[in-house]
């Protein structure tokens, strides 16, 4: 199974630049990504712009948390000239970038326009740990008289039926049904999953209003992932009627995982403005 990669992209634009001075900042509005709360912050030092990206636990501030990702910040100028900077790093509550990410001249002379400019974060997750969510179906131990499969995802254990997750995924028929190993074992390992995702996509199979603008980036990636259309569907259902992502966002997502409904929604909304 190919690993899913957990990446996002997301752009804020700082006004009035002009306006600051030695010590002032700017601030991003949060973003949510896979649970995580993210944001952008710059600094005016001297004669430097010091750029750094922070990520928050949304849930709750009191367990430890960390998140291992890669990232870059990145602005451009109308020419298409652009300053771009690359890290590797582990979050927790502290941010990571630069304190030279460009020199305070070069952001005036090169990339303001309008006494403005934007600036870009790719980020690419590794690992998450520390981070949880309501659990709104149990598919523990407590489950195993109406299970005939453990799926060991992680370091959790969930208890469910294999004809279940056939009837609603590509994947899971050919590994129950077809000519693999696992369709007679009663334990299986599924690698490169994050166990709070999986989590959440039983829930949605299973009724329950798992998805959220926290937990829909998971949800969709490993829905796509592993061919679960009713799952792909809600998802669909919950951006076009509930989501508060912006519509930059919503449209990558739609093209992204080929969303058309949600991308019809998105240019009928665009060519109204």
């Amino acid at each position: 199974m190919v690993a899913a990669s957990k990446e996002f992209v997301f752009h804020h634009t700082f006004k009035d630049v002009s306006q600051l001075e030695d010590g002032d900042f700017f601030k991003s509005p949060e973003e949510i990504h896979y649970n995580a709360e993210w944001f952008i912050l710059v600094i005016r030092t001297k004669d430097q712009l010091e750029a750094y990206l922070h990520c928050d636990n949304e849930k709750d501030d009191n367990v430890a948390w960390t998140v291992d990702a890669e990232f870059s910040l990145k602005i451009a100028s109308s020419s298409g000239s652009y300053a771009m900077k690359f890290q590797k790093g582990c979050f927790d509550g502290f941010g990571l970038g630069w304190n030279d990410f460009v020199s305070w001249d070069s952001l005036t002379e090169d990339f303001l326009y309008d006494n403005s400019f934007t600036i870009e974060a790719c980020v690419k997750i590794t690992k998450m740990t520390g981070f949880s969510k309501d659990v709104l179906r149990s598919f523990d131990e407590s489950e195993k008289r109406f299970s005939d499969v453990i799926l060991v995802v992680g370091d959790e254990k969930f208890y469910v039926l294999k004809l279940f997750l056939a009837s609603h995924s590509s994947y899971f028929n050919a590994l129950f049904l077809g000519k693999f190993k696992e369709a007679d074992q009663s334990e299986v390992t599924l690698q490169n999953i994050d166990p709070t995702d999986f989590q959440s996509l039983l829930e949605v199979l299973y009724g329950e209003p798992a998805i959220d603008d926290g937990t829909i980036d998971g949800v969709l990636l490993l829905a796509h992932m592993l061919d679960v259309t009713l799952a792909i569907r809600k998802c669909e259902e919950f951006l076009i009627e509930k989501s508060m992502k912006s519509m930059r966002e919503l449209l990558k997502m739609a093209n992204q995982y080929q969303l058309e409904n949600l991308k019809t929604v998105c240019i009928s909304k665009i060519n109204t403005i």
